[in-house]
Formats: C-alpha cells, sequence, structure tokens
C-alpha cells in the first residue's frame, strides 16, 4: 500500500534520525545489514516507498528497506526462476508493482515479480518486435505505461511497448533532427512527456520531441549558464520540469532550469551536508520529492534533500 504523505514525512524523519544516531554509535558506516552492495547502478521506488537497485556486482536486483537501510537480493543468484542476470543496469517500477530492468549483457529489458524475484523477457530475447536492443543501458517510464529506453550499441533512443514488447525508434538512426548523440547515458521523460538524456560524450543534456525525435542541447555546450558539466550520467526530473542530474567525474548532483538550462550544483563539492560522494551515478525521485542517489565507488544509497543538498547514507 502507498504511503500517505504524512507517513513518508514521519519516515523521512526516522530516517535522518536514524543516520545521526546511528554515526554518533558506529564508525563503520556500515548502515543496514544483508549483502553489501557491489558496484549499484540504476536505483526506483517500489509502490510501498522501499528502495530497489541493480546491481552489477552482485548479478541482482537488491531490496533496500527505506527505514533500516536493510538489504536483501530480490532477485539474482538464487533468488527467482528465469534467465541469470548478465548486466544489469536501469531499473523502474510498473504501476502494478512488477520491476522492469535493462540488462545491458542480455540485450532485454526483464520484468520481475516482486513477490516471487521470478525474471523473464518484456522486450528482447525474442519478444517483441522492431530494432534489435544492442546493450540498453537505461529506462524510464512513460505516462501511459510505456518505456523509453536509450539503447548503447544503437545509439538511440527506443520505445518499448509494456504489453507487446514491440520496439521503435523514437531519435536516433536516422529519426529526428539535431545534433548526434556520442555517448547516451540516462534518460528521463519531462512533464509534457517529451524526453531529457544525459550525453557523456557530448557533455550536455539533450531535449528530445517525442513526436518527431528532433533533439537539441537542454543544458552545456554554450547552453545555460553556471559549472559545466564534466560527465552528466543520470536524470531525474521534479514536478516543476527541472531536472536533478549526477555527474559522475565531478562526484555531484546539479540542478538545471529546464527552460533555460541554467546550472548549478545542489549536492556535492562543499554544498549541502554530509558524506561526500565519490561517483555519483543513478538517481531516482522519492515520493517526497527528494533524490535516492548510488554511488558506485562508495558501493552506497544516498538520500539527499532536494532543497538543502544535504545528504545522508540509507545503505551501504
Amino acid at each position: 500500500m502507498r504511503k500517505t504523505h504524512g507517513q513518508r514525512r514521519y519516515l523521512s524523519g526516522i530516517i535522518f534520525l536514524a543516520f545521526f544516531v546511528f554515526s554518533a554509535c558506529d564508525d563503520s558506516n556500515n548502515i543496514g545489514s544483508g549483502p553489501k552492495l557491489d558496484d549499484p547502478r540504476g536505483v526506483a521506488i517500489e509502490i510501498d516507498g522501499d528502495v530497489v537497485v541493480a546491481d552489477r556486482g552482485l548479478l541482482a536486483v537488491v531490496h533496500i528497506d527505506i527505514v533500516t537501510g536493510d538489504r536483501t537480493i530480490l532477485s539474482g543468484p538464487g533468488v527467482g526462476t528465469g534467465d541469470p542476470f548478465i548486466d544489469p543496469r536501469g531499473i523502474d517500477v510498473l504501476a502494478d508493482g512488477t520491476i522492469i530492468v535493462a540488462d545491458s549483457g542480455a540485450n532485454t529489458i526483464v520484468m520481475i515479480d516482486p513477490v516471487t524475484g521470478n525474471r523473464s523477457p518484456l522486450s528482447g530475447n525474442g519478444i517483441g518486435d522492431g530494432p534489435p536492443l544492442m546493450e540498453p543501458r537505461d529506462l524510464a517510464l512513460e505516462a501511459d505505461g510505456n518505456i523509453v529506453v536509450k539503447d548503447r550499441g544503437l545509439e538511440t533512443i527506443l520505445g518499448v511497448d509494456v504489453v507487446t514488447g514491440d520496439r521503435v525508434i523514437i531519435s536516433g538512426q536516422g529519426v529526428g533532427g539535431g545534433p548526434p548523440f556520442e555517448t547516451p547515458r540516462g534518460i528521463a521523460v519531462l512533464p509534457d512527456g517529451d524526453l531529457a538524456l544525459a550525453d557523456v560524450g557530448v557533455v550536455a543534456i539533450f531535449h528530445i520531441d517525442r513526436i518527431t525525435g528532433d533533439h537539441s542541447i537542454l543544458s552545456g555546450e554554450g547552453v545555460g549558464t553556471g559549472p559545466s558539466f564534466v560527465a552528466p550520467t543520470q536524470i531525474a526530473v521534479e514536478d516543476d520540469g527541472n531536472l536533478l542530474v549526477t555527474d559522475s567525474d565531478l562526484a555531484v548532483v546539479f540542478s538545471v532550469n529546464e527552460l533555460t538550462g541554467d546550472r548549478f550544483i545542489l549536492s556535492g563539492d562543499g554544498n549541502g551536508s554530509g558524506p561526500d560522494f565519490e561517483r555519483a551515478v543513478g538517481c531516482h525521485l522519492d515520493f517526497d520529492g527528494d533524490l535516492l542517489v548510488t554511488d558506485n565507488e562508495v558501493d552506497a544509497v544516498f538520500l539527499v534533500d532536494s532543497d538543502t543538498g544535504n545528504r545522508i547514507i540509507i545503505s551501504r
């Protein structure tokens, strides 16, 4: 059952209080019990408010209790049936609670039963028509429940029908005009249905028209003021349309104005208090609008206050 706003605020207070109490009592900062994270990448929120992480080192999806930080393997070695993960990257949760994962090594979008951990292909691996998946690295959900996928091998953005698994090219490979993608990373859906794409090679955030596939620089490469990106990696979109962007090389979270492209560092590099990022990669907004960030050098999940930039580690 989805938590009410009051319950979520109450839990947020518990999380922050528990962190400071724990830090005062234990210098190890080993927060939460269970298998240690090992190269966590994508992160998402389940419908009950807990956290799921795609972990490349564990070759698993890890469930994290949002209050205690305790970790369990939800799907992976020894848990759930179906083909094993090869390189799990992007992750999200459908409206019915089903977890979806972009497995870059298997060239497949995988569905996971959140109760049993059983895995089955949603698209790829013989499921769905259209251009083949070739290293799908990240995904996001559209308002109609269908999926957009960033595919590294094709250097395109694909749309995937959540029922049939059919795939179409949204942008790239001759669809849509604009400066070419170079090394696309994270993708997100904007409030109007258009898309935002982080590209490490271009060192910019693209805006992609969902209908035409036309793409332009939203921030970076002379668009917008403020500190420059170095390696924009993943994007979360706030309710007002502004973007929160992790930069893995700078180890920060940027806030980016969707209209102007202006940038400022919200968290990291002296902005916000708490333990430092070392390599901020995945990100996802929680139900309160605060930001979950995976760091695959610290091997931890951070919670970042979206107003102050203050950071805590919720599981490590």
